[in-house]
């Protein structure tokens, strides 16, 4: 019998790349298909280009702050996709670093995803439209929702602390949520 409630899934392993500087989104805007410099709270699915308009790599980034992005990229491109950003920083004010270690992902999805999140006290999350970005607690975890999926049915992107992914995790397990 098919589980339709909501699915947990574990997206930990993908990189995160922080972007930092006054160029961040200059920097961004050089390197990526898309518009990437947006007010903060949002987020982009985007490709990476090469100077011939070949794809490097793809990644969502988020924007954290003026300054300051979030990318997420395939697990085993984040040491390429670090050393080819570094490659072509050499003009802009940024910082690049590899925090992939310190965060967790949880993806939460599905029909009660809605009611799972507000159980857990992030009913906050329940108010991001589509590709945005915000602050909430999950049993106590402070946590950064993103409002996307590439599932097919609602949810979110879940970052928290890596200290924090088993609480974060149980919390949602103890609501329903099932891994998928």
């Amino acid at each position: 019998q098919a589980y339709t409630k909501a699915a947990i899934f574990d997206q930990s392993t993908f990189g995160k790349i922080d972007v930092r500087g006054a160029d961040a989104a200059a920097f961004l805007n050089r390197v990526c298909a898309n518009e990437m410099d947006r007010p903060a709270g949002r987020a982009v699915y985007t490709a990476m280009l090469n100077e011939r308009g070949g794809i490097e790599s793809d990644l969502t980034g988020i924007r954290l702050g003026e300054d300051h992005y979030r990318l997420y990229v395939g697990t085993t491109a984040v040491r390429r996709d670090l050393a080819w950003l570094r490659r072509h920083s050499e003009d802009f004010d940024v910082s690049l670093d590899d925090v992939t270690s310190d965060f967790a992902v949880i993806g939460l999805m599905g029909p009660d995803a809605a009611s799972i999140a507000e159980a857990v006290g992030a009913g906050a999350l329940n108010q991001l439209g589509y590709f945005r970005v915000g602050e909430a607690t999950v049993s106590g975890c402070a946590v950064t929702g993103v409002r996307l999926s590439y599932v097919g049915e609602a949810g979110w992107e879940i970052t928290c602390k890596a200290n924090a992914a088993t609480q974060v995790y149980d919390a949602l397990y103890a609501q329903g949520a099932r891994p998928a």
